[in-house]
């Protein structure tokens, strides 16, 4: 016996299989979801109870309700959770999956071709390929004509071996070879140049009482002297830093390479410097400056020209400095 045909897939048992209760229908809803929603609502059921029953998150049913699609997984799962949502209704799965999949139709999916439509395959002209080879034929012949009336007309053209051998390499010369004079080597570049301090004078003094500003590196090297003995009275031995000759200030002169920072009031560094033996800086009084010095032993301090020794800490103000009492002679 063929099966009846029950029509559109809206009434293909929705309805309480019992058929002793009563209930939604599902022809009075537009959407599977707000179906489902009513009936579970006509059973006096919550969400996390089907959620329980089901093992689908809450908000995966309050989604097919409400017919988010959005909020659903991936179509298979999605039609998958309608029909057991279904089934926890007593309600047939089959037909809500049918009918939800009729509602959301997946646009993702590619067109199939109609039943009885054949593809015929585009016909190509052999004539076009025929001329097309023959054309090709023609400047390939025409090439290998033009090389060999070359040749023939050339014989002294050189032959291009096909082998692919290359030709073979010149010989070295034989005999003792003579060597000229060695080059002298080529100027160093990894000396830097020393650091000068912006704004900070640099001064040799040339004589009594006269100073002359250093402006380049030659004149500095020129200034430093070869070597460095202690003096009672101030003798510049190399180049002088700070203030002029005529502001009050004490002078630290550095026994040997050291480097020497003068700090402001506000910590601001005035002047730093690593200065080599010989050269000296002019600390001006009165400014609230202070001399950090990492070693103290290098360096020998002059107040008003005369020698006070060297230095008994590595860190000091420059006005106490200056009110320093004068060594004694030996």
């Amino acid at each position: 016996m063929a099966p009846l045909d029950t029509g559109y897939v809206m009434n293909l048992r929705l309805v309480d299989p019992l058929g002793d209760r009563v209930g939604p229908t599902p022809t009075d809803f537009d959407q599977i979801g707000a179906y489902l929603r009513a009936v579970r609502e006509h059973r006096l059921l919550r969400l996390d109870q089907l959620a329980e029953t089901t093992r689908i998150s809450k908000a995966y049913l309050q989604a097919i309700e409400e017919a988010d699609v959005s909020a659903l997984p991936s179509r298979p799962f999605a039609i998958g959770y309608v029909r057991s949502y279904a089934r926890a209704l007593g309600i047939d799965g089959d037909a809500a999956a049918a009918r939800f999949k009729k509602e959301t139709p997946d646009f993702t999916e590619p067109l199939r071709n109609p039943i009885g439509v054949k593809h015929e395959k585009t016909r190509r002209n052999p004539v076009i390929f025929a001329m097309v080879g023959l054309v090709v034929t023609g400047v390939v012949v025409w090439n290998v004509a033009q090389r060999s009336l070359k040749v023939v007309s050339d014989p002294k053209a050189p032959v291009v071996s096909l082998s692919g051998a290359q030709a073979a390499e010149p010989k070295a010369p034989q005999g003792a070879i003579a060597l000229g004079a060695a080059t002298p080597p080529p100027a160093d570049q990894t000396t830097p140049v020393a650091y000068v301090t912006p704004g900070m004078d640099l001064t040799a003094t040339q004589g009594a009482g006269t100073t002359k500003v250093v402006t380049n590196q030659a004149a500095v090297a020129a200034a430093v002297p070869s070597g460095y003995a202690q003096s009672p009275v101030f003798v510049p031995k190399g180049a002088v830093y700070g203030a002029s000759s005529a502001t009050p200030a004490v002078v630290l002169q550095a026994r040997k390479a050291a480097s020497l920072i003068v700090r402001g009031a506000g910590g601001s560094v005035y002047f730093a410097r690593q200065l080599a033996p010989g050269e000296s800086y002019r600390a001006p009084t009165g400014e609230g400056l202070t001399a950090d010095i990492a070693d103290p032993d290098s360096f020998d301090l002059y107040v008003n020209g005369q020698l006070q020794g060297g230095l008994l800490s590595g860190q000091a103000p420059v006005d106490k400095l200056a009110t320093a009492k004068p060594a004694k002679a030996a």
